[in-house]
């Protein structure tokens, strides 16, 4: 491995600029690409269900008069116990799924563990439909997560390994679209069934409206490509050009792609002829990638996504918000609107400026909430709802959306699924916790907080804005090649930016040699 001192005078000879800004032909030119990743995405159209779905659910009349008990002020109230068991459902199924999804796709690949997904969705789904009791539905929501919690955790593997260097902080910002999406399509769902359906149909066209996403990816996966790093792993090289073609089109350059592929696999067959894959991920340069991926999502629960993005609905009627169901969907609608503005952003601006400044700004917004919050005022609370619309619209425009390029593409490239794997179980379980701390938070006949629990994640925002402030490298426009020899070589997260590698300039070499030669 060069030296740091070394490989910082080298001219940058390499394959890509990774200062570069994507452009509208740039899009046009990998829209097939493109249009690739929304279809691998489809199963985070249920996650982006799910995650909606108690919260809406808890709010709408028809299910509360299901499962409600009286409270105060003569409303009802889900049980802190049937809340708890309805989130830990979601948690169990996706906490064994980020573990099984290594395993599954390391042993069959990618297209198989999304279809095997989509099977045990749909089957979750249809239990959650004829449900008759919370237990019942924990057990469909146990089901139904493992299923779309392989396409969860698989997806942006897969995206990572095949989208194009220029674009890639926008093909993985593309799951974060059809989670939100999910969100804003299942508010939707939910509040066209509350106003104009009575009884139990209400609540259970939401929950089997869940199979669509499945369903199509389920129809058109034959047709879906097998990833190319993987079958570059299993010795496949043939197939894994014809992958990049179909991915890219027939005007792709395969070679240059084969040839930046193999030389990380390469590398990484090396080192993991002394190590062991799991231990691996906490040791060394390892370890640094794992450190980050997982400080980076579980900023996502430090910053309160749960209650913005969850509890929103819920909080709005325990507050009293007129129409709490039709101000959700305002909410969501415009935090779709948020993701898609990150879209042009990812690519141009770079990861750490989006996180870094979106992690302190919405900081100080919880502190404003919190703060305006201790008024019991009419006006205060319409205050209280318009910062929070706006702070859910600028968490999709930041972290929400950019979290998703930091995790897939700073793992190495043989330990990708694993560490991504390692990172949803983390965060799966973080999430818990709070999922199931926020009832006792926010319920009127418990702790009855309300927009004060602002307080609590601003207190928890905090350290993770320091991490992300010292220690997020910038890896934007950089091959998996140029990561691999950045974190062996120990660049500080400060230089990633202008650091020049060794390794693109011997790729540059070889390109030229090949393009001579032809």
């Amino acid at each position: 491995m060069p030296a740091v001192e070394h490989t910082e005078t080298r001219t940058n000879a390499g394959l890509d600029d990774h200062n570069s800004k994507p452009t509208l032909r740039d899009f046009w030119e990998n829209k097939r690409v493109l249009l690739f990743c929304m279809y691998i995405f489809l199963l985070p159209v249920n996650f982006g269900f799910e995650v909606t779905t108690v919260g809406k659910i808890l709010a709408m009349n028809q299910f509360l008069a299901r499962f409600g008990v009286a409270a105060a002020h003569g409303t009802r109230v889900i049980p802190v116990t049937s809340q708890q068991i309805l989130n830990a459902g979601t948690t169990i199924g996706l906490f064994t799924s980020a573990f099984a999804t290594g395993f599954i796709s390391d042993l069959v690949g990618r297209k198989k563990t999304i279809m095997l997904g989509c099977f045990i969705c749909i089957t979750g789904v249809l239990v959650q439909y004829f449900t008759h009791s919370i237990l019942m539905l924990f057990g469909g929501k146990t089901i139904a997560t493992f299923g779309f919690g392989l396409g969860h955790s698989l997806g942006p593997v897969f995206v990572a390994e095949l989208a194009p260097v220029k674009l890639r902080g926008i093909c993985l910002a593309l799951i974060n679209t059809n989670i939100v999406l999910g969100q804003w399509l299942m508010s939707l769902v939910i509040y066209t069934c509350g106003a104009h359906y009575v009884g139990d149909i209400a609540w259970r066209i939401p929950l089997i409206v869940q199979v669509l996403p499945a369903c199509i990816l389920l129809l058109g996966s034959p047709w879906l490509p097998e990833s190319p790093t993987w079958l570059i792993i299993k010795q496949r090289p043939q197939d894994a050009a014809a992958a990049y073609r179909t991915f890219n089109g027939p005007k792709f350059n395969v070679d240059v792609a084969m040839m930046t592929a193999q030389a990380a696999v390469t590398a990484e067959l090396e080192l993991s002829k002394q190590r062991s894959s799991w231990l691996q991920l906490f040791k060394g340069s390892d370890g640094r990638r794992t450190l980050i991926i997982v400080m980076v999502y579980l900023s996502q629960q430090f910053i309160g996504t749960n209650f913005i993005g969850g509890y929103l609905t819920y909080y709005f009627r325990l507050a009293g918000v007129v129409n709490p169901l039709a101000i959700g969907q305002m909410a969501y609608a415009v935090q779709l609107f948020g993701n898609l503005c990150s879209l042009p952003l990812v690519d141009r601006f770079g990861r750490r400026p989006i996180i870094v400044g979106g992690m302190i700004t919405m900081t100080v917004g919880l502190l404003v909430i919190g703060l305006i919050s201790l008024s019991p005022t009419k006006a205060a609370l319409n205050a209280i709802v318009a910062f929070m619309v706006i702070w859910g619209w600028l968490y999709q425009v930041t972290i929400g959306a950019v979290a998703y390029a930091v995790g897939a593409e700073t793992p190495s490239p043989l330990l990708r699924q694993k560490t991504y794997s390692l990172n949803i179980a983390i965060s799966t379980a973080v999430s818990c916790a709070v999922l199931q701390i926020m009832p006792y938070l926010i319920n009127t006949d418990k702790a009855n907080l309300g927009a004060k629990v602002c307080f609590v994640f601003m207190g928890l925002s905090l350290p993770a804005c320091a991490y992300l402030y010292f220690c997020l490298p910038e890896m934007k426009g950089r091959n998996y090649a140029e990561l691999q020899e950045m974190f062996q070589a120990g660049v500080p997260a400060r230089k990633f930016k202008t650091y020049v590698t060794q390794v693109n300039a011997d790729l540059g070499e070889k390109r030229e040699k090949m393009e001579a030669t032809a």
